[in-house]
């Protein structure tokens, strides 16, 4: 059954080619709306939908876009904002629910872990890459440059790569805050997943700067060998 709590914000029209009970071709009206958890990362849903000749239950696969939630069945003749779920029925959604539902929970559940591990590998490869970066400078020979503009600005990666570092090392600081019932939580929960995103995307912008100077002043030390 469709979530009557979540307003439907997107209708998309889905076509089955070929439906397996009477090999015919069926167009359906599926309603979505925006998720009320956060969570990192994308998700597959399965919809339960119904054969409008024989009545069978057809299980078809949707993606859903970031923070979005699949309702069910509309009523094609309305819009989006004003569109009424209608009930699936109870062989296939029960079935798709009953399937998607653990997995949908252990996503979330494992959502902040995956984000966390991420800023950890980030971090380690951010730092780890200072060192990396001044000796392989060394090798391919910084003396050449060392008087140039390029030279002066060759510390420029090691910077960046150091700036890097801080916003995961951030990332990853516990926060503290008082939580007194499920709906704080929810709120907290929110804005602690957004912030993260906000020092993982700082992070990897600065990471990715710093990889493209280092080989511009690496080319640079290259070429004046």
């Amino acid at each position: 059954m469709s979530d009557p709590t979540i307003p439907i914000s997107r209708v998309q029209q889905y076509t089955v080619e070929r439906c397996p009970h009477c090999a015919e071709r069926h167009r359906f009206a599926l309603g979505f709306g925006r998720r009320a958890v956060l969570t990192f990362g994308g998700a597959a849903a399965g919809a339960g939908l119904t054969c409008p000749t024989t009545g069978g239950p057809i299980v078809v696969e949707l993606e859903l876009r970031e923070n979005e939630t699949y309702l069910g069945p509309v009523d094609p003749s309305a819009g989006a904002t004003g569109a009424v779920a209608l009930p699936e029925p109870a062989a296939a959604g029960e079935a798709v629910a009953q399937d998607g539902g653990g997995e949908r929970a252990e996503w979330q559940k494992g959502s902040r872990t995956t984000a966390l591990d991420f800023c950890r590998t980030m971090l380690a490869t951010s730092s780890g890459a200072i060192p990396v970066y001044t000796a392989v400078l060394n090798y391919v020979g910084i003396k050449g440059i060392s008087g140039s503009l390029s030279g002066r600005l060759s510390v420029l990666p090691m910077i960046l790569f150091l700036l890097a570092s801080v916003a995961f090392i951030l990332a990853l600081v516990p926060t503290l805050a008082t939580v007194s019932d499920e709906r704080g939580f929810r709120e907290f929960r929110d804005r602690r997943l957004r912030l993260l995103d906000r020092y993982i995307w700082t992070g990897v912008t600065l990471f990715v700067t710093a990889m493209a100077f280092s080989v511009y002043f690496l080319f640079s030390a290259l070429g004046t060998v």
